[in-house]
């Protein structure tokens, strides 16, 4: 048999343009002599949609959309992902007491749905595992096919049975999935293993996973877990995934596709790209061909994330703004920011005051010079000298010094950054980082300014490691080594330039890297831990056995009371920076 995986660059809320491109392949895919072409989950309305499930005129939409589709599918079965507004024996309304709605695979083939081997509901899959974490909330909006079976007091494999699908004489035995489905570890039924219990020839799993750090190395470990379960008995399972962006309003996530068909071994046999990108890749069921990896593909996931971001949310009209300081931040985002949009589109300013050091600066001017931007520079000690005075005006006289003075420089360069972005028709870029943001090492209307923060997900020690990826890259420093911290003996650092707000004399950021970068991480990404969990592993003494542990002794936290006072103080300024959290831009997600 003849696939055709559609790894599509899935839109979210644009149905029609996501329909467009889909015709467009499966005219290509018939062209190629394709007998079966599989497009990911939610492919036409795209999964991160939040509320418009609930809008009645979205539901009627996406009813016609599967119809339209079904159209297609003269000489050619066509897989795909949509919402799918129906009854199912006595479960007849939502829990919301609205229709019931249902994340489904659809399987149509000569303008008629596919039947399964049991006649029920023909051409129709039923996501079963919902996830209810981190960016996804199918419970919320979604019936499961779990529960629908129960309602009706049916068996699981109602659902779960194998699609047939003839072709050249020859009948093919399906089984059809969605997502989390095959990432059924957790759950109470796993579907891969009830599919293969009933002997279907391959599993079809149509997916909307968005990329986070080692995602590809999750999925051949969950194939994997599933090759030891089913042993001799497993099957050739295709996994097709979006490509492209979709945006929580809050998180933008990435869709890196890596849509593969793995081998009855669980290992890789034909893959799409992964390198976010949409493909059509056309193979014969059987066959395998060589798998090229995306190399740095952090790097390239925060290239894509901006053009994505430019392209789909400001539709690329703008220029884009950012203050160049001369610290690793902002140095990395200007990198990025040319990498991903050319330099006509990138401004940079640097604002100095009395306390930005001289390096700095030379180093924001090195690095406009090297990537050919627009670059601006100049000096904010008169706006602080008449912003002090104005506010001795209003009573406050000598009042503007210690944390009010920094606080005021910050926002002055927010200040100045949105005028710029006004008169050059732009937007600006956040540069703020992970551990930052959870601290809330930031100011409001100051440095937490931007319409995109595409290095939000990143702690300072993540930042190191793609300032060396960018170095590569060009092929010498265009990130300055002085920048980045050098280890000796394992776990010592030394800094030539060690990383500085810059808004006071002497002044030195106030974090422990890389435990402190270790901290934010171990709390904040998926599964989440509490302060708990920290003293639990503190005072059980496993710390000692996590590759953190040298950092623990390097900053004397192997003492308790120091320990201690450090763990109070960030959970301090964890606990009170959460209005600054709320308030921040849109951040590129890369973490779970």
């Amino acid at each position: 048999m003849k696939i055709a995986m559609a790894q599509l660059h899935v839109k979210a809320g644009r149905a029609q343009l996501n329909l467009e491109r889909m015709h467009e392949m499966v005219t290509e895919a018939k062209r190629q002599g394709a007998d079966l072409i599989i497009f990911p989950e939610m492919s036409v309305p795209g999964y991160i949609v939040l509320d418009k499930w609930l809008q009645t005129s979205f539901r009627v939409e996406m009813a016609q959309a599967n119809e339209l589709i079904k159209s297609w599918s003269d000489g050619i079965g066509i897989i795909w992902g949509n919402i799918v507004v129906d009854e199912f024996g006595d479960a007849k309304i939502n829990r919301d007491g609205r229709p019931i709605r249902c994340n489904a695979a659809l399987f149509a083939y000569n303008n008629t749905y596919v039947e399964r081997e049991n006649k029920f509901k023909s051409g129709v899959y039923v996501k079963h595992c919902m996830p209810d974490y981190r960016f996804f909330d199918d419970s919320r909006y979604f019936m499961s096919g779990v529960e629908i079976a129960g309602l009706n007091q049916w068996q699981i494999t109602q659902f779960i049975n194998p699609f047939l699908f003839e072709k050249d004489h020859h009948i093919y035995r399906i089984g059809l999935e969605v997502c989390e489905d095959l990432w059924s570890k957790d759950y109470s039924i796993d579907p891969t293993a009830l599919y293969i219990e009933q002997g279907v020839d391959f599993i079809v799993n149509i997916s909307a996973s968005p990329w986070t750090l080692r995602k590809e190395l999750s999925r051949e470990r969950r194939m994997a877990e599933h090759v030891a379960i089913q042993g001799a008995s497993m099957v050739p399972l295709i996994y097709v995934n979006a490509s492209g962006m979709q945006n929580t309003g809050k998180n933008v996530l990435m869709f890196d596709g890596d849509s593969t068909c793995y081998g009855v071994d669980g290992k890789p046999m034909v893959s799409c790209n992964d390198a976010f990108q949409e493909e059509l890749c056309i193979f014969e069921l059987g066959t395998s061909r060589p798998i090229q990896p995306t190399e740095k593909k952090l790097l390239e996931a925060l290239i894509q994330g901006i053009i994505e971001f430019d392209h789909q949310i400001l539709g690329g009209r703008f220029k884009w703004v950012i203050g160049l300081s001369g610290g690793v931040d902002s140095t990395i985002n200007a990198v990025l920011l040319t990498l991903a949009l050319g330099k006509e589109r990138i401004v940079g300013y640097n604002m100095a005051s009395r306390y930005n050091r001289p390096a700095t600066i030379s180093i924001a001017q090195k690095l406009a010079a090297d990537l050919d931007i627009i670059y601006q520079e100049g000096t904010i000690e008169e706006l602080v000298g008449s912003t002090a005075k104005t506010i001795d005006a209003f009573g406050y006289v000598g009042k503007v010094e210690g944390m009010v003075l920094e606080n005021v420089q910050a926002r002055l360069r927010g200040h100045l950054l949105s005028t710029f972005a006004a008169i050059e028709n732009a937007v600006i870029c956040n540069n703020g980082n992970k551990v930052e943001l959870a601290l809330g090492y930031t100011t409001l209307y100051g440095d937490a300014i931007g319409a995109f923060s595409p290095l939000g997900d990143l702690t300072k020690v993540q930042l190191f490691d793609i300032a060396q990826d960018i170095n590569a890259l060009y092929g010498y420093e265009i990130i300055p080594s002085s920048l980045l911290p050098q280890i000796h003996d394992e776990d010592q650092l030394t800094w030539a330039i060690p990383p500085s707000a810059e808004l006071k004399d002497n002044q030195l950021d106030p974090m422990k890297w890389y435990y402190h970068d270790w901290l934010v991480r171990f709390m904040i990404e998926y599964p989440t831990q509490s302060v708990i969990d920290v003293m639990d592993l503190y005072l059980s003494g496993k710390w000692r056995d996590l590759p953190v542990a040298k950092w623990f002794m390097h900053y004397g936290l192997d003492q308790p009371a120091a320990f201690i006072e450090d763990l109070e103080w960030f959970m301090n300024l964890w606990t009170r920076s959460i209005f600054k959290r709320i308030q921040f831009p849109p951040i590129l997600t890369i973490s779970r």
